[in-house]
């Protein structure tokens, strides 16, 4: 199991949860691509809602929870709300405490209201992993699994299932986000319309991973501006400020001051620095980048790996989504792809 926790993202992984759609159907499909023939049948299961619905946990429910939702049920009782082993005789006992727990009740009272009707999620991830399986059709379909963990876990994967932590997008002004003590920067991407993208994302994320131990800025740059290319197609019917965790003013200061980023970097010999701290600085999630011209936003490196990549894509035309993750060389990738802003 692959745990993605969207409060506290640092080090290398740099797995950026951005993330947002807007309501559109299924039907209506965006993509360059017709997916019209594909048919999918996406399952998705409302775990939390099934937890919540018995008065009393008893051995006899532990045991049709585990058939009916493992291996999600083992690691949800052992690493998401992390109450007990799943084969401890007592874990009955430990689930009713979570589900009964005043707090816990409160939480999932709003993410009922939030998410009574599923369905425009549902129609949006169905329309998501369609162009998945049209771009990588070899890679597994997941099952959706929805739950809610007290908000210990946005999201969750597993080879065989993406778990969705509904707690996690409740909205912007639920105020149980800044009593946590998140920053505000973070509680603006944790909306119900932030759902689809931010799971898409996950899941590329997971699938196609850095494997490259102490890898340079460059590096990082090229990795996460695949999979934001790859999250681009994969939600046509998204606006690409929102894929990017940005408000628009924040996309708007990155084109506008898309030269002077570049030259920054390029002036400063950043690409091929390996130091943790510089990678942070422009890769992280932040407020801002420390040091740029107020108005900056984070993760600026992010943007500008998308940008070497899609003129990559554009300057080779021949080029499929899946050579484009085959490609490890990310100073080919640049030199290939004639980016001078």
């Amino acid at each position: 199991m692959r745990l993605i926790n969207t409060k506290f993202l640092t080090g290398s992984s740099l797995l950026l949860l951005v993330l947002s759609l807007f309501v559109f159907g299924c039907e209506n499909n965006h993509s360059e691509v017709d997916i019209s023939a594909i048919q999918l049948n996406l399952k998705v299961n409302r775990f939390e809602q099934k937890l919540f619905s018995y008065p009393k946990i008893t051995d006899t429910e532990v045991l049709e929870l585990k058939k009916n939702y493992d291996p999600f049920f083992t690691h949800f009782i052992e690493n998401i709300i992390s109450i007990s082993d799943v084969n401890d005789p007592s874990v009955y006992y430990y689930l009713n405490a979570f589900k009964s727990d005043a707090y816990v009740l409160d939480v999932q009272k709003k993410v009922d209201s939030v998410f009574a009707d599923f369905s425009v999620h549902q129609q949006q991830l169905t329309e998501s992993f369609k162009l998945y399986q049209h771009y990588f059709p070899k890679k597994n379909i997941p099952e959706i699994i929805t739950f809610t963990s007290g908000f210990n876990y946005a999201i969750v994967t597993d080879s065989a299932y993406l778990g969705i932590g509904l707690d996690m997008f409740l909205g912007s002004d639920y105020k149980a986000y800044s009593q946590l003590g998140l920053p505000q920067y973070k509680i603006a991407n944790m909306t119900k319309e932030h759902l689809v993208t931010s799971a898409v994302l996950s899941w590329i994320s997971t699938e196609f991973e850095l494997n490259e131990s102490n890898a340079d800025l460059l590096t990082e740059m090229i990795h996460q501006g695949k999979l934001l290319y790859i999250l681009d197609k994969l939600t046509p019917f998204e606006e690409e400020y929102i894929k990017l965790g940005y408000a628009k003013e924040q996309l708007e200061w990155c084109e506008n001051n898309e030269k002077q980023v570049w030259f920054y970097f390029v002036d400063n010999e950043l690409f091929y620095t390996k130091e943790t701290k510089e990678i942070i600085k422009f890769m992280g999630e932040a407020p801002f980048v420390q040091g740029f011209p107020e108005g900056s936003p984070g993760k600026v490196g992010q943007w500008v790996g998308l940008q070497i990549v899609k003129a990559f894509m554009e300057n080779n035309t021949k080029a499929t989504l899946q050579d484009l993750v085959n490609e490890k060389d990310a100073q080919k990738i640049l030199s290939l792809s004639k980016y001078k802003p």
